[in-house]
């Protein structure tokens, strides 16, 4: 449950287009608010985390209530430098670690954190918001965002 109500995830085959996406087996994640409210669907998007890691700094396009938007993620040795970024017209998320935890930016201010137990804790959230920590817990991007050197040992 969410401070928007109930989020639904519906994953079904994605688009094969070229070679690798039939090797990958792609799938096409829906993550929608239960009363009908907002949508976001990402394209081609791989299941494996190793996989998801190497395809994900290319990133994945996508639609959030049928505007176009790509995810991308970054990882690096400084912690400045690792995100997971959700970039649209009418979307601009970014997950970014911090000293103790994550937080979630949107449009430049800070609305929200994850606690140490691993729950989010959101301030008035937007229904954009709530989409993008739903896909971001569900995809298991987090090891994204962790240290390189600890998250391959």
């Amino acid at each position: 449950m969410t401070p928007r109500g109930e989020v639904t995830l519906i994953r079904e085959r994605g688009p094969r287009i070229r070679p690798e996406d039939h090797a990958d087996a792609v799938e096409s994640w829906t993550v929608s608010l239960r009363d009908g409210g907002a949508a976001l669907r990402v394209h081609r998007l791989v299941a494996t985390p190793l996989l998801l890691r190497w395809r994900i700094r290319k990133g994945f396009e996508g639609e959030v209530d049928g505007d176009p938007f790509r995810l991308t993620g970054r990882s690096a040795l400084r912690r400045s430098r690792r995100s997971v970024t959700y970039e649209g017209p009418t979307i601009d998320v970014r997950i970014v670690p911090r000293a103790f935890g994550l937080r979630l930016v949107e449009r430049g201010e800070e609305v929200g954190f994850r606690s140490f137990s691993g729950e989010w804790e959101l301030s008035d959230p937007t229904d954009h918001a709530v989409l993008t920590v739903c896909l971001f817990e569900w995809a298991g991007l987090e090891g994204l965002l962790r240290t390189p050197v600890l998250r391959d040992l």
